[in-house]
């Protein structure tokens, strides 16, 4: 990661109000302003010392951070995040940031705006800036769809008033093998109430119809739902689930392969792994399920129980 910054660096602020105070008394005793013998020069100097200095030496200065790892790794057509940020950590909302390949404009952040105007024509259409990192100092850059010519080095930028200081990250993308894809998973568990329908759900990236592929969904290592279907399934599906889950099919042609379980049950909690299958690729991701007691029905009490206590009070009373 290169780094480099530009400015005056300020001296300690105790040395700088020194100075500045030294100046005005000098300044005062011997009545500089009005002497005839000092030139023009020498009050420019004076002008400095009383009314610039102080305010280099309030400058606030900051160094930029790329991605600890590096180089940064992508295949052909996917989406790639570039992302920098600030130390110590402030607001840069009110920065010029940018983000540069070489001699190319990725994004330029301005008062508070994209300038698209300048933005290179390779990266125009394909670039995503999430402004939210930018209270905390961060700016983060979706590339999407990169393409092989995307590969190189990029300088992330911050600038405020007359100091700015960037760092340089390399991306590096590969080419794509004919029919490779990955498949993703759900970050964050999967929650659910009982008796409630839950759908599990993971997806081919890059994004591609997968309704000619072999999907198989496993709850740890018992199979529970398999397209298409060439066998009889309840031979291997297990006996908890069988006939409660169903594959959206209208899904797969977006490259989504959702599960839906109907009505769970705290025994369906755990992980899940979704299988996807073509004749060039194969590729698996994890889900988990949580399923919690639905206390509104299991609070509900029986109409028979209700009649029952009605029948006794009933009685009691009369």
């Amino acid at each position: 990661m290169a780094q480099r910054s530009w400015g005056l660096r300020p001296p300690p602020r105790s040395i700088s109000l020194v100075m500045l105070v030294s100046v005005m008394i000098w300044t005062i005793k011997w009545n500089c302003w009005s002497a005839s013998y000092i030139s023009s020069r020498s009050r420019g100097y004076l002008l400095f010392f009383i009314f610039g200095l102080p305010a280099i030496c309030t400058l606030e200065t900051f160094t930029v951070s790329g991605p600890l790892i590096q180089p940064s790794l992508a295949l052909e057509g996917e989406d790639v995040l570039l992302s920098c940020h600030l130390s110590p950590k402030r607001d840069a909302r009110g920065m010029t940031v940018k983000l540069v390949r070489g001699p190319l404009v990725v994004v330029l952040y301005h008062r508070g705006q994209e300038r698209e105007d300048v933005q290179a024509p390779l990266f125009q259409g394909r670039t995503e800036m999430q402004r939210q990192g930018l209270t905390e100092g961060k700016m983060t850059v979706k590339i999407h769809r990169v393409q092989l010519s995307d590969s190189g080095l990029y300088t992330c930028y911050f600038q405020e008033s007359t100091f700015h200081n960037e760092s340089s990250s390399d991306l590096l993308v590969r080419e794509r093998q004919r029919g490779a894809f990955s498949v993703i998973g759900p970050v964050q568990p999967i929650q659910a109430k009982q008796r409630e329908d839950a759908t599990l759900s993971c997806e081919l990236s890059p994004r591609m119809d997968a309704q000619s592929m072999s999907v198989t969904w496993f709850r740890n290592k018992t199979l529970i739902h398999k397209f298409p279907s060439g066998e009889k399934l309840e031979e291997f599906q297990g006996a908890e689930l069988e006939g409660r889950t169903e594959l959206l099919t209208p899904d797969l042609a977006e490259g989504k392969v959702t599960l839906r379980i109907q009505q769970v049950q705290i025994s369906d909690s755990g992980p899940y792994t979704c299988h996807v299958r073509s004749p060039e690729n194969y590729d698996e991701a994890h889900a988990e399920l949580q399923v919690t007691e639905n206390l509104a029905t299991s609070q509900k009490i029986p109409a028979r129980e209700i009649i029952t206590v009605i029948f006794i009070g009933f009685f009691l009373v009369f």
